[in-house]
Protein backbone atom coordinates (compact mmCIF):
# COMPACT_ATOMS: atom_id res chain seq x y z
CA UNK A 1 0.00 0.00 0.00
CA UNK A 2 1.31 3.47 -0.81
CA UNK A 3 2.21 6.01 1.85
CA UNK A 4 0.41 9.21 2.81
CA UNK A 5 -0.82 11.41 -0.05
CA UNK A 6 1.24 14.56 -0.49
CA UNK A 7 -0.36 18.01 -0.54
CA UNK A 8 -0.30 19.80 -3.93
CA UNK A 9 2.57 22.13 -3.03
CA UNK A 10 4.56 19.19 -1.64
CA UNK A 11 4.17 17.45 -5.00
CA UNK A 12 5.36 20.69 -6.68
CA UNK A 13 8.43 20.78 -4.44
CA UNK A 14 9.36 17.17 -5.20
CA UNK A 15 8.92 17.72 -8.94
CA UNK A 16 10.99 20.91 -8.79
CA UNK A 17 13.89 19.02 -7.22
CA UNK A 18 13.90 16.31 -9.89
CA UNK A 19 13.51 18.83 -12.73
CA UNK A 20 16.61 20.71 -11.58
CA UNK A 21 18.66 17.59 -10.81
CA UNK A 22 20.38 17.26 -14.24
CA UNK A 23 21.72 20.83 -14.00
CA UNK A 24 22.21 21.38 -10.28
CA UNK A 25 23.95 19.06 -7.81
CA UNK A 26 23.46 21.15 -4.66
CA UNK A 27 19.89 22.38 -4.23
CA UNK A 28 18.14 24.37 -1.51
CA UNK A 29 14.46 24.16 -0.56
CA UNK A 30 12.73 26.68 1.73
CA UNK A 31 9.47 25.62 3.39
CA UNK A 32 7.95 27.22 6.52
CA UNK A 33 7.56 25.37 9.79
CA UNK A 34 4.42 23.26 9.52
CA UNK A 35 4.68 22.81 5.74
CA UNK A 36 5.81 19.20 6.08
CA UNK A 37 9.36 19.52 4.76
CA UNK A 38 10.21 16.09 6.23
CA UNK A 39 7.38 14.59 4.19
CA UNK A 40 8.81 16.29 1.09
CA UNK A 41 12.34 15.02 1.50
CA UNK A 42 11.05 11.58 2.51
CA UNK A 43 9.27 11.35 -0.86
CA UNK A 44 12.40 12.65 -2.61
CA UNK A 45 14.46 9.91 -0.91
CA UNK A 46 11.96 7.25 -2.02
CA UNK A 47 11.86 8.39 -5.64
CA UNK A 48 15.61 8.92 -5.83
CA UNK A 49 16.35 5.36 -4.68
CA UNK A 50 13.69 3.89 -6.97
CA UNK A 51 14.59 5.92 -10.05
CA UNK A 52 18.37 5.65 -9.86
CA UNK A 53 18.23 1.99 -8.78
CA UNK A 54 21.41 2.65 -6.83
CA UNK A 55 22.75 0.45 -4.05
CA UNK A 56 24.12 3.54 -2.35
CA UNK A 57 22.00 4.92 0.52
CA UNK A 58 20.35 8.30 0.96
CA UNK A 59 21.92 10.08 3.95
CA UNK A 60 19.75 12.42 6.04
CA UNK A 61 21.70 14.75 8.36
CA UNK A 62 20.23 16.69 11.28
CA UNK A 63 21.74 18.27 14.38
CA UNK A 64 19.15 17.31 17.01
CA UNK A 65 17.62 14.05 18.21
CA UNK A 66 14.08 15.40 17.78
CA UNK A 67 14.76 16.11 14.10
CA UNK A 68 16.21 12.64 13.58
CA UNK A 69 13.14 11.09 15.24
CA UNK A 70 10.86 13.11 12.97
CA UNK A 71 12.85 12.14 9.89
CA UNK A 72 12.51 8.42 10.70
CA UNK A 73 8.79 8.71 11.40
CA UNK A 74 7.86 10.81 8.37
CA UNK A 75 10.01 8.84 5.92
CA UNK A 76 8.09 5.72 6.92
CA UNK A 77 4.81 7.62 6.47
CA UNK A 78 5.55 8.31 2.80
CA UNK A 79 7.61 5.16 2.22
CA UNK A 80 6.19 2.36 4.42
CA UNK A 81 8.66 -0.24 3.15
CA UNK A 82 11.79 1.85 3.67
CA UNK A 83 14.71 0.35 5.58
CA UNK A 84 15.94 3.19 7.82
CA UNK A 85 19.14 3.04 9.87
CA UNK A 86 20.19 5.37 12.71
CA UNK A 87 23.72 6.74 13.05
CA UNK A 88 23.99 8.57 16.36
CA UNK A 89 26.18 7.97 19.38
CA UNK A 90 26.39 4.22 19.94
CA UNK A 91 23.94 3.48 17.11
CA UNK A 92 25.63 2.67 13.81
CA UNK A 93 23.04 1.03 11.55
CA UNK A 94 24.80 1.33 8.20
CA UNK A 95 23.02 -1.41 6.21
CA UNK A 96 19.90 0.54 5.23
CA UNK A 97 18.40 2.38 2.27
CA UNK A 98 18.14 5.60 4.27
CA UNK A 99 20.74 6.55 6.88
CA UNK A 100 19.49 9.09 9.44
CA UNK A 101 22.60 10.59 11.01
CA UNK A 102 23.43 13.07 13.75
CA UNK A 103 25.57 15.91 12.43
CA UNK A 104 27.58 15.89 15.67
CA UNK A 105 28.36 12.19 15.25
CA UNK A 106 29.60 12.85 11.72
CA UNK A 107 31.65 15.86 12.88
CA UNK A 108 33.33 13.58 15.44
CA UNK A 109 34.60 11.49 12.53
CA UNK A 110 32.08 8.65 12.15
CA UNK A 111 32.46 7.17 8.66
CA UNK A 112 29.38 6.23 6.66
CA UNK A 113 28.74 4.28 3.49
CA UNK A 114 29.15 6.47 0.42
CA UNK A 115 25.71 8.06 -0.17
CA UNK A 116 24.07 8.78 -3.51
CA UNK A 117 22.12 11.74 -2.08
CA UNK A 118 22.70 13.83 1.07
CA UNK A 119 19.67 15.57 2.59
CA UNK A 120 20.56 18.22 5.18
CA UNK A 121 17.62 19.02 7.48
CA UNK A 122 17.61 22.56 8.98
CA UNK A 123 20.51 23.33 6.65
CA UNK A 124 20.88 26.92 7.87
CA UNK A 125 23.27 25.24 10.33
CA UNK A 126 25.48 24.10 7.45
CA UNK A 127 27.92 26.98 8.01
CA UNK A 128 28.45 25.88 11.63
CA UNK A 129 31.91 24.77 12.61
CA UNK A 130 32.53 21.23 11.43
CA UNK A 131 29.45 20.90 9.20
CA UNK A 132 31.22 22.16 6.08
CA UNK A 133 34.05 19.70 6.70
CA UNK A 134 31.51 16.86 6.92
CA UNK A 135 30.00 17.89 3.57
CA UNK A 136 33.48 18.06 2.05
CA UNK A 137 34.33 14.63 3.42
CA UNK A 138 31.11 13.22 1.93
CA UNK A 139 32.19 14.58 -1.46
CA UNK A 140 29.19 16.80 -2.28
CA UNK A 141 31.46 19.49 -3.78
CA UNK A 142 33.14 17.00 -6.13
CA UNK A 143 32.00 16.75 -9.77
CA UNK A 144 30.93 13.13 -9.44
CA UNK A 145 30.05 13.29 -5.74
CA UNK A 146 26.65 12.67 -4.16
CA UNK A 147 23.84 15.16 -4.78
CA UNK A 148 22.95 17.54 -1.96
CA UNK A 149 19.53 18.83 -0.90
CA UNK A 150 19.25 21.33 1.93
CA UNK A 151 15.85 22.04 3.53
CA UNK A 152 15.11 24.88 5.93
CA UNK A 153 12.45 27.33 7.03
CA UNK A 154 15.02 30.06 7.57
CA UNK A 155 17.75 30.37 4.91
CA UNK A 156 19.21 33.57 6.39
CA UNK A 157 21.67 33.44 9.26
CA UNK A 158 22.07 35.98 12.03
CA UNK A 159 25.86 36.13 11.60
CA UNK A 160 25.44 37.23 7.94
CA UNK A 161 27.10 34.09 6.50
CA UNK A 162 24.97 33.29 3.48
CA UNK A 163 24.39 29.76 2.20
CA UNK A 164 25.23 30.51 -1.44
CA UNK A 165 28.66 28.92 -1.26
CA UNK A 166 27.05 25.67 -0.06
CA UNK A 167 24.01 25.53 -2.35
CA UNK A 168 23.96 26.52 -6.00
CA UNK A 169 20.23 26.50 -6.81
CA UNK A 170 17.01 27.43 -4.98
CA UNK A 171 14.71 24.63 -6.15
CA UNK A 172 11.51 25.62 -4.36
CA UNK A 173 10.28 28.21 -1.87
CA UNK A 174 7.04 29.05 -0.13
CA UNK A 175 6.45 31.75 2.45
CA UNK A 176 4.39 31.70 5.62
CA UNK A 177 1.95 34.06 3.89
CA UNK A 178 1.57 31.62 0.97
CA UNK A 179 0.77 28.83 3.40
CA UNK A 180 -1.78 30.90 5.34
CA UNK A 181 -3.56 32.07 2.18
CA UNK A 182 -3.75 28.51 0.84
CA UNK A 183 -5.02 27.21 4.15
CA UNK A 184 -2.13 24.99 5.24
CA UNK A 185 -1.05 27.11 8.22
CA UNK A 186 -3.14 28.75 10.89
CA UNK A 187 -4.23 32.36 10.56
CA UNK A 188 -2.08 34.57 12.82
CA UNK A 189 -2.13 38.05 14.33
CA UNK A 190 0.54 40.10 16.11
CA UNK A 191 0.39 42.21 19.25
CA UNK A 192 3.14 44.57 20.35
CA UNK A 193 3.74 44.89 24.12
CA UNK A 194 5.96 47.76 25.23
CA UNK A 195 8.07 47.25 28.36
CA UNK A 196 8.57 50.65 30.05
CA UNK A 197 12.19 51.77 30.50
CA UNK A 198 13.51 48.88 28.37
CA UNK A 199 16.05 50.11 25.78
CA UNK A 200 17.31 47.37 23.49
CA UNK A 201 19.26 49.64 21.17
CA UNK A 202 22.09 49.97 23.71
CA UNK A 203 22.74 46.23 23.95
CA UNK A 204 25.93 44.94 22.35
CA UNK A 205 25.76 42.77 19.22
CA UNK A 206 27.42 39.34 19.11
CA UNK A 207 27.30 37.17 15.94
CA UNK A 208 24.54 39.35 14.50
CA UNK A 209 22.19 39.21 17.50
CA UNK A 210 21.81 40.77 20.93
CA UNK A 211 24.57 39.76 23.30
CA UNK A 212 22.89 37.04 25.39
CA UNK A 213 24.45 38.11 28.70
CA UNK A 214 23.43 41.76 28.25
CA UNK A 215 19.94 40.80 27.08
CA UNK A 216 19.38 38.41 29.99
CA UNK A 217 20.31 41.17 32.44
CA UNK A 218 17.62 43.59 31.20
CA UNK A 219 14.92 40.98 30.50
CA UNK A 220 15.33 39.36 33.94
CA UNK A 221 14.48 42.56 35.79
CA UNK A 222 11.28 42.53 37.80
CA UNK A 223 9.29 44.94 35.60
CA UNK A 224 10.20 43.02 32.46
CA UNK A 225 9.16 39.72 34.04
CA UNK A 226 5.86 41.26 35.16
CA UNK A 227 5.29 42.67 31.67
CA UNK A 228 5.51 39.19 30.13
CA UNK A 229 3.05 37.65 32.60
CA UNK A 230 0.67 40.63 32.38
CA UNK A 231 0.72 40.48 28.56
CA UNK A 232 -0.25 36.81 28.52
CA UNK A 233 -2.99 37.41 31.10
CA UNK A 234 -4.37 40.35 29.12
CA UNK A 235 -4.09 39.19 25.52
CA UNK A 236 -4.00 35.39 25.78
CA UNK A 237 -5.90 34.37 28.93
CA UNK A 238 -7.38 31.22 27.33
CA UNK A 239 -4.56 30.39 24.93
CA UNK A 240 -1.99 27.60 25.11
CA UNK A 241 1.29 29.49 25.09
CA UNK A 242 5.00 28.95 24.54
CA UNK A 243 7.22 31.66 25.99
CA UNK A 244 10.75 32.06 24.62
CA UNK A 245 13.24 33.18 27.26
CA UNK A 246 16.83 34.42 27.02
CA UNK A 247 18.57 31.92 29.28
CA UNK A 248 17.85 29.27 31.90
CA UNK A 249 17.62 31.71 34.82
CA UNK A 250 15.22 33.89 32.84
CA UNK A 251 13.05 30.88 31.90
CA UNK A 252 12.84 29.70 35.49
CA UNK A 253 12.07 33.19 36.79
CA UNK A 254 9.25 33.61 34.28
CA UNK A 255 7.77 30.21 35.15
CA UNK A 256 7.73 31.19 38.84
CA UNK A 257 5.99 34.49 38.02
CA UNK A 258 3.29 32.65 36.08
CA UNK A 259 2.85 30.19 38.95
CA UNK A 260 2.53 33.09 41.40
CA UNK A 261 -0.39 34.32 39.27
CA UNK A 262 -2.04 30.85 39.48
CA UNK A 263 -1.18 30.03 35.87
CA UNK A 264 -0.24 26.38 35.29
CA UNK A 265 3.29 26.85 33.96
CA UNK A 266 6.71 25.21 33.88
CA UNK A 267 10.15 25.82 32.35
CA UNK A 268 12.21 23.55 30.10
CA UNK A 269 15.84 23.91 29.08
CA UNK A 270 18.69 21.93 27.56
CA UNK A 271 20.30 21.10 30.92
CA UNK A 272 17.29 19.14 32.16
CA UNK A 273 17.38 15.38 31.83
CA UNK A 274 15.54 13.89 28.86
CA UNK A 275 13.01 12.38 31.28
CA UNK A 276 12.36 15.68 33.08
CA UNK A 277 11.88 17.57 29.83
CA UNK A 278 9.61 14.87 28.42
CA UNK A 279 7.48 14.95 31.58
CA UNK A 280 6.91 18.72 31.30
CA UNK A 281 6.08 18.53 27.60
CA UNK A 282 3.72 15.63 28.21
CA UNK A 283 1.87 17.73 30.81
CA UNK A 284 1.72 20.56 28.27
CA UNK A 285 0.35 18.23 25.57
CA UNK A 286 -2.29 16.93 27.99
CA UNK A 287 -3.32 20.51 28.93
CA UNK A 288 -2.20 20.12 32.53
CA UNK A 289 0.01 23.13 31.79
CA UNK A 290 -1.17 26.23 29.95
CA UNK A 291 2.24 27.88 29.58
CA UNK A 292 5.69 26.44 28.90
CA UNK A 293 8.68 28.75 29.16
CA UNK A 294 11.73 27.53 27.29
CA UNK A 295 15.30 28.50 26.61
CA UNK A 296 16.74 27.47 23.20
CA UNK A 297 15.00 24.09 23.24
CA UNK A 298 11.66 24.42 21.39
CA UNK A 299 12.71 26.47 18.36
CA UNK A 300 13.20 23.36 16.18
CA UNK A 301 11.82 19.83 16.12
CA UNK A 302 8.90 20.51 18.49
CA UNK A 303 5.36 19.93 17.19
CA UNK A 304 2.38 20.74 19.38
CA UNK A 305 -0.38 21.78 16.95
CA UNK A 306 -2.82 23.21 19.51
CA UNK A 307 -0.34 25.88 20.65
CA UNK A 308 -2.02 29.15 19.66
CA UNK A 309 0.25 31.76 21.24
CA UNK A 310 3.98 32.44 21.21
CA UNK A 311 5.53 35.08 23.45
CA UNK A 312 8.78 36.61 22.25
CA UNK A 313 10.30 37.36 25.66
CA UNK A 314 13.68 36.79 24.03
CA UNK A 315 13.92 39.81 21.67
CA UNK A 316 16.13 39.08 18.67
CA UNK A 317 17.72 40.73 15.65
CA UNK A 318 17.82 37.38 13.85
CA UNK A 319 15.02 36.89 11.34
CA UNK A 320 15.86 33.17 11.23
CA UNK A 321 15.44 32.74 15.00
CA UNK A 322 12.31 34.90 15.06
CA UNK A 323 10.71 32.88 12.25
CA UNK A 324 11.48 29.63 14.08
CA UNK A 325 9.82 30.94 17.24
CA UNK A 326 6.68 32.17 15.45
CA UNK A 327 6.44 28.87 13.58
CA UNK A 328 5.68 26.98 16.81
CA UNK A 329 2.10 28.37 16.77
CA UNK A 330 1.29 28.08 13.06
CA UNK A 331 0.35 24.42 12.71
CA UNK A 332 -3.28 23.60 12.06
CA UNK A 333 -5.48 22.06 14.74
CA UNK A 334 -9.20 21.24 14.58
CA UNK A 335 -10.03 23.60 17.47
CA UNK A 336 -7.65 26.46 16.64
CA UNK A 337 -9.21 29.75 15.52
CA UNK A 338 -5.93 31.57 14.93
CA UNK A 339 -2.50 32.12 16.46
CA UNK A 340 -1.25 35.10 18.43
CA UNK A 341 2.31 36.46 18.51
CA UNK A 342 3.17 38.71 21.46
CA UNK A 343 6.21 40.88 20.70
CA UNK A 344 7.93 42.22 23.81
CA UNK A 345 9.65 45.43 22.71
CA UNK A 346 11.53 48.29 24.31
CA UNK A 347 10.26 51.77 25.08
CA UNK A 348 12.63 53.20 22.45
CA UNK A 349 12.67 52.06 18.84
CA UNK A 350 15.40 49.64 17.79
CA UNK A 351 15.29 49.38 14.00
CA UNK A 352 17.16 46.05 13.97
CA UNK A 353 14.69 44.31 16.32
CA UNK A 354 12.68 41.57 14.62
CA UNK A 355 8.91 41.86 15.06
CA UNK A 356 5.78 40.35 13.55
CA UNK A 357 5.37 43.40 11.31
CA UNK A 358 8.92 43.01 9.98
CA UNK A 359 8.35 39.33 9.30
CA UNK A 360 5.24 40.13 7.25
CA UNK A 361 7.04 42.91 5.33
CA UNK A 362 9.96 40.61 4.49
CA UNK A 363 7.64 38.00 2.99
CA UNK A 364 4.85 39.87 1.26
CA UNK A 365 6.73 40.56 -2.00
CA UNK A 366 7.60 36.85 -2.30
CA UNK A 367 4.06 35.65 -1.70
CA UNK A 368 2.79 33.88 -4.83
CA UNK A 369 -0.82 33.24 -3.81
CA UNK A 370 -1.98 36.84 -4.33
CA UNK A 371 -0.68 39.89 -6.13
CA UNK A 372 1.69 42.38 -4.51
CA UNK A 373 0.52 43.31 -1.03
CA UNK A 374 0.71 46.88 0.20
CA UNK A 375 0.97 48.26 3.71
CA UNK A 376 0.86 45.94 6.69
CA UNK A 377 -1.77 44.45 9.02
CA UNK A 378 -3.12 46.62 11.80
CA UNK A 379 -2.80 45.32 15.34
CA UNK A 380 -6.50 44.44 15.31
CA UNK A 381 -6.11 42.41 12.10
CA UNK A 382 -5.03 38.87 11.50
CA UNK A 383 -3.06 37.96 8.38
CA UNK A 384 -6.19 36.49 6.76
CA UNK A 385 -8.24 39.61 7.46
CA UNK A 386 -5.49 41.88 6.14
CA UNK A 387 -5.04 39.93 2.90
CA UNK A 388 -8.79 39.75 2.34
CA UNK A 389 -9.00 43.53 2.75
CA UNK A 390 -6.06 43.95 0.35
CA UNK A 391 -7.71 41.73 -2.25
CA UNK A 392 -10.99 43.60 -2.00
CA UNK A 393 -9.16 46.93 -2.36
CA UNK A 394 -7.28 45.71 -5.42
CA UNK A 395 -10.51 44.41 -6.93
CA UNK A 396 -12.04 47.86 -6.56
CA UNK A 397 -9.11 49.37 -8.49
CA UNK A 398 -8.85 46.93 -11.35
CA UNK A 399 -10.23 43.71 -12.79
CA UNK A 400 -7.85 41.07 -11.44
CA UNK A 401 -7.27 37.61 -12.82
CA UNK A 402 -9.42 34.73 -11.61
CA UNK A 403 -6.64 33.45 -9.35
CA UNK A 404 -6.75 36.62 -7.25
CA UNK A 405 -10.54 36.61 -7.03
CA UNK A 406 -10.43 33.09 -5.64
CA UNK A 407 -7.91 34.16 -3.01
CA UNK A 408 -10.70 35.99 -1.12
CA UNK A 409 -11.72 32.56 0.11
CA UNK A 410 -8.75 32.31 2.41
CA UNK A 411 -9.91 29.11 3.99
CA UNK A 412 -10.21 27.02 0.82
CA UNK A 413 -7.98 24.27 2.17
CA UNK A 414 -7.89 25.06 5.88
CA UNK A 415 -10.37 23.20 8.03
CA UNK A 416 -13.77 24.53 7.01
CA UNK A 417 -15.45 22.01 9.24
CA UNK A 418 -16.78 22.21 12.77
CA UNK A 419 -15.12 19.32 14.64
CA UNK A 420 -16.42 18.34 18.07
CA UNK A 421 -13.59 17.85 20.57
CA UNK A 422 -14.44 15.07 23.05
CA UNK A 423 -11.99 14.60 25.92
CA UNK A 424 -11.96 11.26 27.73
CA UNK A 425 -9.73 10.10 30.58
CA UNK A 426 -7.51 7.95 28.39
CA UNK A 427 -7.65 9.75 25.04
CA UNK A 428 -8.90 12.65 22.93
CA UNK A 429 -11.30 12.19 20.03
CA UNK A 430 -12.47 14.67 17.39
CA UNK A 431 -15.84 13.86 15.81
CA UNK A 432 -17.80 15.32 12.92
CA UNK A 433 -21.25 14.45 11.58
CA UNK A 434 -21.62 14.77 7.81
CA UNK A 435 -25.14 13.43 7.35
CA UNK A 436 -27.88 11.35 8.93
CA UNK A 437 -26.05 8.90 11.23
CA UNK A 438 -22.80 9.44 9.28
CA UNK A 439 -19.70 10.27 11.29
CA UNK A 440 -15.95 10.62 10.85
CA UNK A 441 -13.44 10.70 13.73
CA UNK A 442 -9.86 11.43 14.69
CA UNK A 443 -9.19 8.70 17.27
CA UNK A 444 -6.15 9.07 19.55
CA UNK A 445 -3.77 6.12 19.82
CA UNK A 446 -0.80 6.96 22.05
CA UNK A 447 0.50 10.29 20.67
CA UNK A 448 -1.00 9.85 17.18
CA UNK A 449 -4.50 9.90 15.73
CA UNK A 450 -6.28 7.47 13.45
CA UNK A 451 -8.74 8.96 10.92
CA UNK A 452 -11.79 6.69 11.17
CA UNK A 453 -15.03 6.38 9.21
CA UNK A 454 -18.19 4.98 10.85
CA UNK A 455 -19.90 2.31 8.75
CA UNK A 456 -23.37 0.79 9.14
CA UNK A 457 -24.11 -1.31 12.21
CA UNK A 458 -21.74 0.61 14.51
CA UNK A 459 -18.70 -0.72 12.66
CA UNK A 460 -15.62 1.42 12.09
CA UNK A 461 -12.90 1.50 9.44
CA UNK A 462 -9.68 3.55 9.33
CA UNK A 463 -9.18 6.01 6.45
CA UNK A 464 -5.44 5.36 6.50
CA UNK A 465 -3.23 2.35 7.10
CA UNK A 466 -1.77 3.72 10.35
CA UNK A 467 -2.22 6.36 13.03
CA UNK A 468 -0.68 9.73 12.11
CA UNK A 469 0.33 13.02 13.77
CA UNK A 470 -2.86 15.01 14.35
CA UNK A 471 -2.45 17.53 11.53
CA UNK A 472 -1.91 14.70 9.00
CA UNK A 473 -4.81 12.65 10.37
CA UNK A 474 -6.99 15.75 10.10
CA UNK A 475 -5.83 16.23 6.50
CA UNK A 476 -6.68 12.63 5.57
CA UNK A 477 -10.15 12.87 7.13
CA UNK A 478 -10.91 16.22 5.52
CA UNK A 479 -9.68 15.00 2.13
CA UNK A 480 -12.36 12.32 2.45
CA UNK A 481 -14.98 14.88 3.54
CA UNK A 482 -14.06 17.05 0.54
CA UNK A 483 -15.26 14.24 -1.72
CA UNK A 484 -18.78 14.73 -0.37
CA UNK A 485 -21.29 17.56 -0.56
CA UNK A 486 -20.01 19.27 2.57
CA UNK A 487 -21.93 22.54 2.41
CA UNK A 488 -24.03 21.57 5.43
CA UNK A 489 -21.01 21.03 7.75
CA UNK A 490 -18.91 24.07 6.83
CA UNK A 491 -18.20 26.52 9.64
CA UNK A 492 -19.44 29.50 7.62
CA UNK A 493 -22.44 27.85 5.92
CA UNK A 494 -25.28 30.33 5.24
CA UNK A 495 -27.93 28.18 6.95
CA UNK A 496 -26.24 28.63 10.33
CA UNK A 497 -27.50 32.21 10.65
CA UNK A 498 -31.15 31.29 10.04
CA UNK A 499 -33.68 31.09 12.93
CA UNK A 500 -33.89 27.85 14.89
CA UNK A 501 -36.26 25.22 13.42
CA UNK A 502 -39.21 23.60 15.18
CA UNK A 503 -37.49 20.22 15.01
CA UNK A 504 -34.35 21.63 16.64
CA UNK A 505 -36.42 23.26 19.36
CA UNK A 506 -38.20 19.95 19.97
CA UNK A 507 -34.88 18.09 20.24
CA UNK A 508 -33.46 20.69 22.65
CA UNK A 509 -36.57 20.35 24.83
CA UNK A 510 -36.31 16.56 24.68
CA UNK A 511 -32.77 16.66 26.03
CA UNK A 512 -33.63 19.45 28.52
CA UNK A 513 -31.19 21.90 27.00
CA UNK A 514 -32.15 25.53 27.84
CA UNK A 515 -32.64 27.75 24.77
CA UNK A 516 -34.84 30.55 23.47
CA UNK A 517 -36.25 31.94 20.22
CA UNK A 518 -33.18 34.09 19.57
CA UNK A 519 -31.11 30.96 18.90
CA UNK A 520 -29.92 30.35 15.35
CA UNK A 521 -29.89 27.00 13.57
CA UNK A 522 -26.11 26.97 13.89
CA UNK A 523 -26.23 27.43 17.68
CA UNK A 524 -28.77 24.65 18.06
CA UNK A 525 -26.87 22.35 15.70
CA UNK A 526 -23.61 22.82 17.65
CA UNK A 527 -25.19 21.94 21.00
CA UNK A 528 -27.08 18.93 19.66
CA UNK A 529 -24.12 17.65 17.64
CA UNK A 530 -21.89 17.82 20.71
CA UNK A 531 -24.41 15.77 22.68
CA UNK A 532 -24.74 13.16 19.93
CA UNK A 533 -20.96 13.12 19.41
CA UNK A 534 -20.35 12.08 23.02
CA UNK A 535 -22.67 9.12 22.55
CA UNK A 536 -21.07 8.13 19.23
CA UNK A 537 -17.56 8.43 20.69
CA UNK A 538 -18.47 5.99 23.50
CA UNK A 539 -19.45 3.46 20.85
CA UNK A 540 -16.32 4.24 18.83
CA UNK A 541 -14.03 3.66 21.83
CA UNK A 542 -15.82 0.41 22.55
CA UNK A 543 -15.88 -0.97 19.01
CA UNK A 544 -12.84 0.43 17.17
CA UNK A 545 -10.08 -2.01 18.03
CA UNK A 546 -6.96 -0.10 17.08
CA UNK A 547 -4.55 -2.90 18.02
CA UNK A 548 -6.37 -5.41 15.82
CA UNK A 549 -6.39 -3.02 12.88
CA UNK A 550 -2.70 -2.29 13.39
CA UNK A 551 -1.94 -6.00 13.43
CA UNK A 552 -4.18 -6.75 10.42
CA UNK A 553 -2.68 -3.95 8.34
CA UNK A 554 0.75 -5.51 8.65
CA UNK A 555 -0.53 -8.01 6.09
CA UNK A 556 -0.18 -6.84 2.47
CA UNK A 557 -3.55 -8.30 1.45
CA UNK A 558 -5.37 -6.29 4.14
CA UNK A 559 -3.62 -3.09 3.08
CA UNK A 560 -4.63 -3.77 -0.53
CA UNK A 561 -8.22 -4.40 0.63
CA UNK A 562 -8.31 -1.07 2.49
CA UNK A 563 -6.92 0.82 -0.50
CA UNK A 564 -9.56 -0.72 -2.78
CA UNK A 565 -12.32 0.05 -0.27
CA UNK A 566 -11.28 3.71 -0.05
CA UNK A 567 -11.01 3.93 -3.83
CA UNK A 568 -14.61 2.67 -4.07
CA UNK A 569 -15.70 5.50 -1.76
CA UNK A 570 -13.84 8.02 -3.95
CA UNK A 571 -15.39 6.71 -7.18
CA UNK A 572 -18.88 6.64 -5.66
CA UNK A 573 -18.50 10.19 -4.32
CA UNK A 574 -17.33 11.52 -7.69
CA UNK A 575 -20.33 9.91 -9.40
CA UNK A 576 -22.71 11.45 -6.85
CA UNK A 577 -21.16 14.89 -7.43
CA UNK A 578 -21.50 14.44 -11.18
CA UNK A 579 -25.16 13.43 -10.85
CA UNK A 580 -25.79 16.42 -8.60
Amino acid sequence: MSGIRLRPYQVEAVEAFFRALPEHSRQLMVLPTGAGKTIVFGEIARRYIEQTRTDKPVLVMAHRTELLDQAEEKIRMVWPGAVVGRIQGQQNEQLAQVLVASTQTLVMGRKVREPSLVIYDECHHSRAEGAVQVLQRLGVFETNGPKLLGVTATPKRADKHELGDIFEHLAYERTILDMIVDGYLSDVRGQKVVIPNLHLGHIRTTAGDYNAKDLAKVMNESRALDAVVDAVQEFAPQRKSIVFAVDIAHAQALARRFQDQAVAAAAVDGQMSVEERASVLQDFAANRLRVVVNCQILTEGFDQPDVDCVVIARPTRSQALYTQMVGRALRLHPNKRDALVLDLVGASDDKSLQTFTKLVNSQKKQTKSVHALEGQPREDQSIAQWIQEEVQTQQAKTQLEERLVQAVNLFANRSRFRWQHIRRKDREVFAISFGENRWAYLFQVDTHFWPVLELNGERFMPLHASALPLEYAQGVAEAFLDLLDTRLIEKEADWRALPITEKQSYMLDKYRIPHNKTWTRGMAADVLTERFARKRVKILVKNFQADKWREALQKPEVRVWLEKKLEMFRVYSEKQKHVG
